[in-house]
């Protein structure tokens, strides 16, 4: 393994935890950050009446090949219907096709490769669509991004630790109406891979996640457990 350097000068648990590469940059991780997005909704507006779930994985894999994309640290999930209120943990439905009405999430995590300097960059990103219209399962996306803001928020003006952010969004998801689907918590994100640096998940950690190097990831289910919502980014200040 090369050499690894550390963000900061703390040389406490948390900078372990927040290792990078040598030749790593900051810039390289938000450019595939910004990357990933333009690519995710290129795919959102790909999904059409009909298509299942492999199908549109199957599209999503050749847009980012199309963009360069030949490599993903997680391959895209993508979730229809009643779907939704599954994880990414759990098979693909197989034979359902997707309907007008229906909410649908992606959840993406290419690897661009910076080829000046041979390294390659994460990306993440996940949101949830309604295909038509749909305002249950609408209200739910929106909640799901107001939780992960407002959980953001929290975090930069407490200074709280990862444990500290999931039991807020635990309780506001309840206070909204929702379920947070606790399994469903966070990670490193760096040079590829990040687990060569960090397996821990961000609801797991007892200190103040540094800006830009953990993805706070959400998904709520509602009361009924037939459909949910997705959503995802990098920590970074509001």
């Amino acid at each position: 393994m090369s050499e690894l350097h550390f963000i900061g000068i703390d040389q406490s648990h948390k900078a372990q935890m927040e290792l990078v590469d040598p030749s790593f940059v900051m810039e390289g991780l938000l450019n595939a950050r910004l990357k990933t997005w333009s690519v995710l909704h290129q795919i959102r507006g790909l999904i059409t009446e009909g298509m299942t779930e492999h199908e549109a994985r199957q599209l999503a894999l050749q847009i980012f090949a199309d963009h360069g994309v030949t490599k993903h640290w997680h391959k895209p999930h993508i979730r229809f219907g009643a779907g939704t209120a599954l994880t990414y943990h759990e098979p693909m439905q197989v034979d359902y096709r997707i309907k007008q009405g229906d909410p649908f999430y992606i959840d993406v995590g290419p690897v661009w490769l910076d080829p000046k300097i041979g390294l390659a960059y994460e990306g993440d990103a996940g949101d949830t669509f309604v295909l038509g219209k749909n305002p249950e399962a609408e209200r739910c996306a929106v909640v799901a991004r107001q939780l992960f803001y407002e959980a953001q928020q929290e975090w930069h003006t407490k200074k709280w630790n990862g444990k500290e952010i999931y039991q807020y969004l635990k309780i506001r998801a309840s206070e909204l109406g929702y379920i947070l689907i606790e399994r469903v918590d966070g990670h490193r994100l760096a040079d590829f891979p990040h687990h060569k640096y960090s397996r821990e998940r961000l609801a797991h950690i007892e200190f103040d996640p540094s800006m830009y190097l953990w993805v706070l990831e959400i998904e709520i289910v509602d009361p009924s457990k037939m459909f949910g919502a997705f959503f995802e980014d990098l920590l970074q200040h509001p």
